[in-house]
Formats: structure tokens, sequence, C-alpha cells
């Protein structure tokens, strides 16, 4: 019996060892082609854009950015993506940026719109103060006054924009007209 015994234990490991045998040569012959299908593959499917570690805008960017609005006039943004040979995913990236931008520069331009604004009813309410005769409208008018400096005062505060918006809006707002030309 421990014969029989010692004699499957050995057929055992014949089989194992015959199996291993085969299935390692199997896989070398298929591996490199299957390697090479999955280095393609990854190759691929991996990122070619990578953005700038400063997060700063560049010319060439916002030439590439401009080319595919231009071309997206009369197509479609993917249709121009792929004309332009433009990465989708850093036009994606670059159009963000402007937009930050953009946003940036909109609100320092419609805060200092406010400010004028504010400006103009605080010196109507002031020539107002000094004609008039009535302490009511004159404490009125006062409490007016007051609320309007303290709405100006909040308006120079303004928007906390990070600093790399600010800069990119220094670059955006150089070609604001070519970029507003060219479309959303």
């Amino acid at each position: 019996m421990d014969t029989l015994r010692g004699v499957t234990r050995a057929a055992g490991w014949v089989l194992l060892a015959v199996l291993l045998g085969l299935s390692g040569a199997g896989c070398r012959r298929t591996a490199p082609r299957r390697l090479d299908a999955v280095r393609a593959l990854k190759a691929s499917v991996q990122l070619q854009f990578h953005p700038p570690a400063d997060g700063l805008l560049t010319d060439a960017m916002l030439d590439s950015y401009l080319k595919v609005r231009r071309q997206a006039r009369s197509q479609t943004e993917g249709e121009a993506l792929r004309a332009t040979g433009t990465d989708s995913v850093a036009y994606a990236w670059t159009r963000a940026r402007v937009l930050e931008a953009m946003l940036a520069l909109e609100s320092e331009r419609v805060s200092a719109a406010a400010g004028e604004s504010f400006a103009r009813a605080e010196a109507v309410a002031r020539e107002a103060r000094r004609s008039a005769r009535d302490p009511k409208v004159i404490a009125r008018l006062d409490s007016e006054i007051t609320a309007l400096e303290r709405e100006r005062a909040g308006l120079r505060k303004g928007d906390a924009f990070a600093p790399v918006v600010l800069r990119n809006a220094s670059r955006v707002g150089a070609r604001r007209a070519e970029i507003e030309q060219a479309g959303p």
C-alpha cells in the first residue's frame, strides 16, 4: 500500500511538472504578442497632455485654443479638434483656464462700473444732504450715504482670485478681443 501511495505521489508530481512545463511553454510563445497589444493599448490610452505645474497659460496654448474655436464655427467642437489635431484634454484644460481668466477680467470690469455707480449715487446723496433743511431728511440721507460708502468699500476688496488666475487674466486680457471674436 505504501508503494502504491509512493507511486501515486510520484505520478502526481510528474503530472504537475508536465502541466507546468506545458503551460510555461505556452505562455512563452503567446506572451510577447499579448504584451505588445497591451503596450500598444496602454500607449494609446495614456494622456499626451500634462498641464504645466505652474498652471499658467502660454501663447502656444492660446493659439491652439483659438485655432479650434475658429474651426468650430463651421463644425462641431469634436470635428474641430480632429481637424486641427488638437488634444481634447489639452483643449479642455486651456478652455477652463481661459474662462477663469475671462471671469476675473469681467469681475474687475463689473466691480469698477459698480464702484463708479455707487460713487455717483453717493455724490448725489451728499449734494441733497447739503441742501436739505429738514432733520428727518438729513438723518435719512446720512443713513443712505453711510450705506453707499459701506457698499463701495466692499467692492474695493473685489473677488479673491488665485494669483495664477490673475496672471492668466493678464495674458488673456492682452488677447481678449481675439478670444471674444473666436466665440465661446
